[in-house]
């Protein structure tokens, strides 16, 4: 028995090798990839013995700097507030992979870090990238206005920021308030 617990050890660390090649993950995506792989290709083993394995082998990965949650959620808050990501968003999404709250906040405040107002130029991010709001290329009427409003709120941001975002006039004016919000920027 003994054996076959090191060898289902040994192929759950080389599943989690594999996998971390390839993918940056939190604890918990790598406990969910294991215990999967665990259900297909090890079901002749214990399932409190395997248990015990996939923690083993995230205890490990953890210890050898393969998997940290704290970089996970840094990367994934740089990264989602450079493609217009609200902090509620990204929130809900690190949540998913049961980050801790106070590295949720630490992730997002080092998003942030290069910003006077992350969120706003965050929304202004999205609005570019839809071309809603001073993006629209198209007529302003207030059916057009509604919708885009909406669309930045079900993006998870504030009334008040996608109000500040929708009311501006043209793209000039976006791009002047983007560039205001960059620390150093004179305004």
């Amino acid at each position: 028995m003994t054996q076959d617990r090191s060898r289902a050890e040994q192929r759950l660390m080389n599943k989690a090798v594999h996998y971390l090649g390839r993918y940056i993950a939190s604890q918990q995506r790598l406990r969910e990839v294991l215990r999967r792989f665990a259900m297909r290709k090890l079901e002749s083993h214990d399932a409190a013995e395997l248990a015990r394995a996939i923690e083993a082998v995230v205890a490990d990965c953890i210890r050898l700097g393969y998997v940290d949650d704290a970089a996970f959620a840094m990367a994934r808050a740089r990264s989602k507030r450079r493609g217009g990501g609200s902090a509620l968003a990204i929130r809900r999404g690190l949540a998913q992979h049961a980050i801790d709250k106070t590295l949720v906040d630490e992730a997002l405040a080092a998003a942030d870090e290069t910003t006077r107002d992350g969120e706003l130029a965050a929304a202004l991010r999205l609005a570019a990238r839809r071309r809603i709001g001073p993006y629209f290329r198209r007529g302003h009427d207030e059916d057009t206005r509604r919708r885009h409003l909406a669309s930045l709120a079900r993006a998870g941001f504030s009334f008040a920021t996608a109000r500040a975002v929708i009311d501006l006039e043209g793209p000039e004016a976006a791009d002047r308030l983007a560039e205001s919000l960059q620390e150093g920027a004179p305004g």
